[in-house]
């Protein structure tokens, strides 16, 4: 009876280290497919295949449709990795922007402009340009390339004001100006047609947004100074009348 017992709890580890292992090789399969997808597709925008995906991986077609149910799924996960790597994940040693402003956004514009230009490549035609007729997934790839752009200049809008001495919410232009200056049409427009490099668009672009910035912080001081004066001034017409 004892060994039974015995031989029983031997199987179940084992059984739970060879589920623990299978499960550690999907992921590392998985892993080697996403990175040559974002590889891939920034090469050759959405008209990637599964054959040149697997050829990059070093897995097979097959085992792609095993981990991805189609192709356009394959593309929505890439899209939605590209833009996590582009903006969401962690730039390394920026100062605070409290500390040193002009560092923080000179870094920045540089490091977006260079995942712009790194990360999305030739598949910034494909995620932008207007599609007639798309798939549900394409579709779902444009929504969230929106949400994810619009969060994304707001946050960053809003933490440059504040760092700069705006008081509330950043003025709308100023947004906008963020919207246009990060976006990656401004990437690839000067990159292709003026022939510049990223780090020459994130220097240009980040003075463009210091500038604005210290105009429009200007421009709500004296706003806040003088309407003191002019409720003095209202209070003492009444008085008077």
């Amino acid at each position: 009876m004892y060994i039974q017992v015995l031989g029983d709890v031997v199987d179940e580890r084992q059984r739970s280290v060879s589920s623990s292992l299978a499960e550690e090789q999907r992921e590392l399969t998985r892993s080697r497919i996403r990175r040559a997808a974002m590889e891939v597709v920034a090469q050759r925008g959405f008209e990637a295949t599964v054959e040149e995906i697997a050829q990059v991986s070093g897995v097979s077609p097959r085992t792609i449709f095993r981990h991805y149910a189609s192709h356009d799924r394959l593309i929505l996960t890439t899209v939605k990795d590209m833009f996590e790597a582009c903006g969401r994940r962690p730039i390394e040693g920026l100062p605070s922007p409290s500390d040193d402003f002009d560092g923080w956004l000179e870094g920045l514009a540089l490091t977006i402009h260079t995942r712009n230009a790194e990360v999305l490549g030739e598949a910034f035609w494909y995620i932008h340009a207007p599609k007639q007729n798309s798939s549900e997934v394409l579709r779902d790839v444009n929504a969230m390339r929106r949400e994810s752009r619009v969060q994304g200049v707001q946050y960053l809008a809003n933490l440059a004001w504040r760092a700069a001495g705006g008081a509330g919410e950043p003025p709308q232009d100023v947004v906008l100006a963020f919207a246009l200056n990060f976006s990656a049409f401004a990437t690839q427009a000067l990159m292709v047609d003026f022939d510049q490099d990223p780090a020459h668009i994130g220097a240009l672009t980040a003075s463009i947004l210091k500038a604005l910035i210290k105009v429009a912080v200007q421009q709500q001081r004296e706003r806040q100074e003088s309407e003191p004066s002019e409720v003095s001034g209202m209070a003492a017409s009444t008085l008077t009348t």
